[in-house]
């Protein structure tokens, strides 16, 4: 079969980072009220009591209205709706939250071996992937004398599992194109909701600066009698960034992750990720296939949809849309099938691959037929 020879975008949702320990948004809220009850040393424990004292408060809502009070994106809706009309309390749980997601993510895991932080296998070997189709490709375009452009990860996930990735297998820092002019062969990352490495300093109001993703903070070491296969959290909020001095002002333990909640309302207006969703519309114009991962659409999200119709309404070559996720349900089928044209439905153009999950695209060579073939058929999987 011919080989494609356009750019890929990978769309890599929450259950990409699962594995790692992070949790899918449904079942964030569960996890983050574990760690609450399990007492742990939490950093912002206030902001965890007061957000489940309010959501506490919101079940007797739940006898009259349906509302899912275990759903990050609901709770987040709501109190971005609260925010907005000007209640000072909606803006505490509001604020509370992103804390709360942060301090969560810091519980990712990764492992010390041999005088190193390995980073996730699973990511790393997605990278390692990666790299290779992309080197295959540029070798066909050389000898045709085709253009080529590597390929794009667009990302919903705050955590930095991937990032380091990159960064070990690379040796370069992710390209988040907050510049205009990036290096022709770098990786673009582009996290929409924000990353737990990206932050501003409150103190000097400088709005953007990207910290390192690692699970050590620069200047600082470990121990050196740390035994061989140990596990760790990736404290890239709770103790790298407390430990990074703002680039600006110098001090320490001022800067604050940036992150956008994953809810229906975005402010644009002098947004620094202004930059971010520009490049992410210009990607998605120049794609020849979207590759979506672990992702489940959700309608609260109608931002990543309006970035979608953006992009591909001046993309002429747009040859498919392959979805793989471990749910294989018809109202999971049906959200994608409302977001994307009849014509590439009916064309069968709009592609399902159920019951997978990103573990099983990197090792069972999904990754490389899809992402290598420009006709797969079901009869490939």
């Amino acid at each position: 079969m011919a080989q494609i020879t356009g750019k890929t975008i990978y769309v890599l949702g929450a259950g990409s980072s699962f594995h790692t320990g992070a949790p899918l948004l449904r079942d964030f809220l569960v996890k983050s009220r574990l760690l609450r009850e399990e007492k742990k040393d939490l950093k912002y424990k206030d902001s965890f009591d007061r957000v489940f004292k309010w959501i506490d408060s919101l079940r007797g809502a739940s006898y009259y209205v349906e509302f899912d009070l275990d759903n990050l994106e609901h709770i987040f809706s709501l109190a971005d709706m609260l925010k907005q009309l000007g209640s000072e309390e909606g803006g505490k749980y509001f604020s509370d939250l992103r804390y709360v997601v942060m301090e969560t993510l810091d519980r990712c895991q990764i492992r010390w071996k041999k005088g190193n932080f390995i980073p996730d296998p699973l990511y790393h070997n997605f990278i390692i992937g990666f790299q290779k189709l992309n080197e295959e490709r540029r070798q066909v375009l050389t000898q045709s004398g085709g253009e080529y452009e590597n390929d794009v990860i667009i990302t919903f996930n705050y955590d930095v599992m991937l990032d380091y990735s990159i960064r070990f297998r690379t040796s370069l820092t992710p390209d988040y194109c907050f510049e205009t002019k990036t290096h022709p062969d770098s990786l673009k990352v582009l996290k929409l909701h924000g990353s737990t490495n990206w932050a501003y300093c409150p103190s000097c109001n400088n709005k953007l600066q990207v910290v390192t993703p690692s699970p050590v903070a620069d200047g600082y070491h470990v121990s050196p009698f740390l035994e061989d296969e140990q596990w760790f959290d990736f404290k890239m909020v709770t103790d790298v960034l407390s430990k990074t001095s703002c680039r600006e002002c110098n001090k320490h333990d001022t800067l604050e992750p940036l992150i956008i909640p994953p809810t229906w309302s975005k402010a644009m207006k002098d947004s620094p990720f202004a930059k971010v969703w520009a490049s992410a519309v210009e990607e998605i114009q120049k794609a020849f296939q979207i590759v979506v991962i672990a992702y489940s659409m959700p309608t609260t999200d109608t931002f990543f949809q309006y970035l979608l119709t953006l992009g591909l309404a001046s993309n002429p070559k747009l040859h498919r849309v392959v979805v793989i996720d471990k749910d294989g349900s018809e109202d999971f089928k049906e959200r994608y099938k409302r977001v994307f044209s009849r014509s590439l439905v009916d064309r069968g153009r709009l592609k399902f691959l159920t019951g997978v999950t990103f573990k099983d695209f990197i090792v069972k060579n999904y990754m490389e037929l899809i992402v290598n073939q420009v006709e797969w058929n079901d009869d490939d999987e």
